[in-house]
């Protein structure tokens, strides 16, 4: 078998294929119809530059022409495809390192398998219509693939045995054997038992043994098996013509069918018979056959989707932070749901369709930047681009990267998930392009378009491109194991995470509010008991459950004053009740951390120092004046309202 590596979007001319494979030209020429008849090779104009993505524009319809300056030939594909006696080894575009990656294909197919057994995918046929093909190469693997997970296909049969270890079958043990009689009961020495046993000469085993022993002598003889990390097993010597010919083993394989009831055997033997029923059916005495993939990018969109944990499809009631009030009846609504979908309207007669498909992100990731829990809402979307600068005639020139339709749609993800991520209080906002690449550059660069930095009151970050280890990316996909939310900083740039703007000082205290909003979730719960036999119950405890929530809005509506002349909580100003000044965000997290050190000092004081305001003051001066954010009121007149708010609080609640 000839054998040859070529790499996915790369232009070859039909003299370099002739050579890969050391043939002629006719022979070459045969070839490279056949796979461009199959969709593996397009015809592309020689000015087309190598691994973009093909349009209509870029592929010529033509037959196979030799020597021409026009027309050159790329492969549209990644995976194994063998013609005859020819195996063609097509490789992902990124890899450059080497033109034989022999390892990193063996990857490529691991994750291709997985993927594909994830859609639950087998393909027994290649082409449509009058080009359908079987799929040899394909139904091989599978077949073995199933034999090394459950074995040979067994039917059992009862045999009755003595003395034996199944079920004693006790009327035939006393019609037709002897027993002995001692003080008036039988015994009986020699019991009847029913067994079963697998049917190691049934026709169906033996069959599947041929088949599975026929498909590794084909795939070792194209040199496959080692791609695959498959041994092949040699089961019988036997041939398929030993089992007569094909009319008589497809009968046999029908009547097995119609008897069995087990989904996974009948499966098999469906493949059994698709496998025997194609065994003499050639096209034009063509041998055709593929195991990958014309469509790598949804593969890589898996791979990055599930080693980064998207929370596309989850609930929003079940992401971090809890649930902004504005989006509580879209509770049990996902992430991938909250984009709004055009409407479109009819004038006469009145018609509305409000359901038009709408954008599609690939992946969201939620995850905490520090200690303090400070979130991160990242878009992120898997390219499978080979981005790169040339430098030609004095100045960079990118190639192979994403179009402005694609750079548009990323901006409008930010837009679109603009509002939820202000109203959750995520701080930092990322959006990015993921890219493979052999050796990871997380710091890569970046794509604008200054239009979009600014759509209304809304400012719209630039779009970081990382390249990801492909290799490491695989082998976290292989092994089912995703990135840990801590450690997705390893594999990103900080500075593509970006300070979440227009969030003022009200929407912070709402997001941080959440820091302590499950204690008092729990007692509210109790107090909707309400009473219990006639009693409250537990009054006492159930206040103080709330109490670090409650000091929590005291201390906001005094800082509102405090920084920016007035108490949200007694003017109607709307959601937006102050624009931004300072650092409002740190300013929020240190209240939330002076409301909890509060309470819980308030829970440890005696009831004679509860009463107490000057312990009352100097404990408040304690826990703010440590904070620079928020020193400001540890004196003056915010002190004494803090001590006025927080003593009300106490007598109302604590005492």
């Amino acid at each position: 078998m000839a054998k040859g590596f070529f790499r996915e979007r790369k232009h070859y001319k039909l003299f370099e294929i002739a050579k890969e494979f050391r043939i002629g030209s006719e022979e070459a020429r045969r070839l490279a119809g056949i796979l461009k008849k199959y969709g593996v090779v397009k015809t592309v104009k020689a000015s087309k530059p190598e691994y973009e993505d093909l349009s209509d524009q870029d592929i010529i319809l033509t037959d196979v022409v030799e020597n021409s300056t026009e027309v050159e030939y790329v492969f549209d594909f990644v995976g194994i495809v063998a013609v005859d006696e020819y195996v063609f080894k097509c490789y992902p575009k990124y890899i450059s390192s080497t033109a034989e990656p022999q390892q990193q294909l063996k990857q490529v197919l691991k994750v291709i398998k997985k993927y594909n057994d994830k859609e639950q995918l087998i393909y027994l046929h290649n082409g449509e219509d009058d080009n359908r093909i079987f799929n040899r190469l394909a139904v091989s693997l599978h077949l073995l693939e199933d034999y090394f997970q459950y074995g040979v296909y067994t039917n059992q049969h009862e045999i009755i045995e003595t003395n034996g270890e199944g079920e004693i079958l006790w009327d035939k043990t006393i019609n037709e054997t002897f027993a002995l009689i001692q003080n008036n009961r039988p015994y009986y020495a020699e019991l009847q038992t029913r067994n079963t046993m697998d049917d190691d000469m049934d026709y169906i085993r033996r069959l599947h043994e041929c088949v599975l022993s026929q498909c590794t002598a084909e795939l070792k003889d194209i040199g496959v098996l080692e791609l695959f990390d498959i041994a092949g097993v040699e089961l019988t010597s036997a041939k398929l013509d030993d089992f007569g010919d094909v009319d008589h083993i497809k009968y046999r394989l029908e009547k097995e069918i119609q008897t069995q009831y087990i989904t996974r055997k009948q499966i098999i033997l469906k493949t059994i018979y698709a496998y025997v029923a194609n065994e003499k059916t050639k096209q034009e005495n063509l041998s055709f056959s593929l195991y990958g993939t014309n469509s790598f990018n949804l593969v890589w969109e898996k791979v990055c989707a599930v080693n980064f944990g998207s929370v596309l499809d989850k609930k929003i009631c079940s992401l971090p932070l809890g649930l902004a009030p504005e989006y509580e009846n879209k509770k049990d609504e996902s992430l991938r749901n909250l984009i709004d979908r055009p409407v479109w309207h009819r004038n006469d007669p009145v018609a509305v369709d409000d359901q038009s498909d709408t954008l599609r992100p690939d992946l969201i990731c939620i995850y905490p930047c520090n200690d303090r829990m400070d979130y991160c809402f990242g878009i992120y979307d898997a390219k499978y681009y080979n981005i790169d600068f040339e430098y030609k005639k004095d100045k960079w020139k990118v190639t192979g990267q994403p179009g402005v339709g694609d750079i548009t749609k990323q901006y409008l993800y930010q837009l679109a998930y603009d509002d939820f991520i202000v109203k959750q209080g995520y701080r930092y906002i990322q959006n990015m392009f993921f890219c493979p690449q052999e050796e990871a550059e997380k710091d890569y660069g970046y794509v604008s378009m200054e239009m979009l930095h600014h759509m209304g009151n809304k400012s719209l970050e630039n779009i970081t491109v990382v390249k990801l280890c492909a290799g490491e990316m695989y082998d976290m996909y292989l092994s089912g194991k995703p990135i840990p939310q801590e450690e997705i900083s390893n594999y990103i740039p900080g500075i593509g995470r970006q300070s979440v703007a227009g969030q003022n000082f009200a929407n912070r205290m709402m997001a941080y509010l959440s820091r302590i909003m499950n204690p008092g979730q729990v007692a509210e719960k109790k107090l909707e008991m309400k009473e219990e036999k006639g009693k409250l119950i537990y009054p006492q405890q159930i206040q103080r459950e709330l109490g670090a929530k409650i000091i929590y809005d005291a201390i906001c509506s005094v800082a509102a004053g405090a920084f920016y002349g007035f108490d949200p909580y007694e003017k109607e100003s709307g959601r937006m009740v102050a624009e931004d000044a300072g650092n409002s965000f740190q300013r929020c997290s240190q209240i939330a951390d002076a409301a909890l050190e509060i309470e819980k000092i308030l829970k440890e004081l005696p009831e004679r120092e509860l009463q107490d305001e000057t312990s009352i003051k100097v404990i408040l001066k304690q826990c703010f004046e440590e904070k620079n954010e928020i020193s400001a009121m540890a004196g003056g007149n915010s002190l004494n309202r803090l001590t006025e708010k927080v003593v009300e609080l106490i007598r109302e609640v604590y005492l």
